[in-house]
């Protein structure tokens, strides 16, 4: 039995279905009971969140790994983790991590999961680490100006990154979550080409048949910008010091681990466009 945290999210919901396409037992363990019936018929449903211990000490009964993921990383959500593990004889647990909790000097939000990462590395408990690089699905930030203004604005303009589709982040998952000798083990996950937001912006409008007019601004404009929007400004800042990051070319590298777990290579990033042209709509 594998026990999915965050099971109706982008990964864990992708996760959650090919287990299952594999034949493995899965315990899908979300917040919201309204949204079980996104989840097929054939998942266990447990109801929860990370701060409820009981819950989780119940969802975590007769399960042999724990897929955990968090929206925010919180410390103590990740002992709640540990805890309702060795509390029930589970002793692998697959957190899905973050690139920039190896990056050195790692940015503000690198240090913010590397904390909660501390917590599992303390454990006691068998961890791998899955460490995505930018996600495909972030382009997804880009709609509201796509449809309003027909632009994208973005801080990160000349660097690099290699975005990864969350369907291939769900297809290492369910390979370390589904068979052993992965435990201590760290992956970094990107997808097959290093491309700046420029580029992708250029496949996209490709994609989508429209023209969309790409605007460089710098990481404070940007940061400026979203708190005058209600962004929190420890938020805003945060993700101005990751964009920074992203604009000094300090995550424009590829890995090849997704590949070697898989035996097949992570999707483009014209091809998640593809996927998921409607989005735009």
């Amino acid at each position: 039995m594998i026990l999915v945290t965050g099971a109706t999210g982008n990964v864990g919901g992708e996760l959650v279905n090919q287990l299952l396409d594999g034949g493995h037992d899965v315990r899908a363990y979300i917040r919201n009971p309204d949204k079980a019936g996104q989840l097929p018929d054939s998942a266990q449903i447990a109801i929860g969140d990370l701060d409820d211990t009981e819950a989780l000490h119940k969802a975590a009964e007769g399960v042999d790994v724990i897929f955990f993921m968090q929206t925010t990383p919180v410390p103590a959500q990740a002992q709640n983790v540990v805890d309702a593990a060795k509390a029930t004889g589970v002793h692998r647990i697959v957190v899905l991590s973050s690139i920039g909790t190896i990056l050195h000097p790692r940015p503000i939000i690198g240090e913010m999961i590397n904390a909660r990462d501390d917590v599992l590395r303390d454990s006691e408990v068998a961890i791998t680490y899955l460490r995505p690089n930018t996600l495909s699905t972030n382009a997804l930030w880009w709609k509201d100006s796509i449809a309003k203004e027909g632009k994208v604005y973005d801080p990160t303009e000349p660097g690099l990154t290699s975005p990864i589709d969350p369907y291939d982040i769900a297809r290492v998952a369910a390979v370390v979550c589904a068979e052993s000798g992965h435990e201590g083990n760290g992956y970094i996950l990107n997808g097959p080409e290093a491309l700046s937001a420029k580029e992708q912006v250029q496949i996209l409008a490709d994609v989508l048949g429209r023209d969309i007019e790409f605007v460089s601004v710098t990481p404070e404009q940007f940061a400026q910008s979203s708190i005058e929007r209600g962004t929190p400004e420890t938020q805003a800042r945060g993700l101005q010091n990751l964009h920074e990051l992203f604009r000094a070319g300090r995550s424009g590298f590829l890995a090849d681990d997704v590949e070697n777990l898989t035996g097949t290579p992570a999707r483009t990033f014209r091809q998640w466009c593809e996927q998921h042209r409607s989005d735009f709509s």
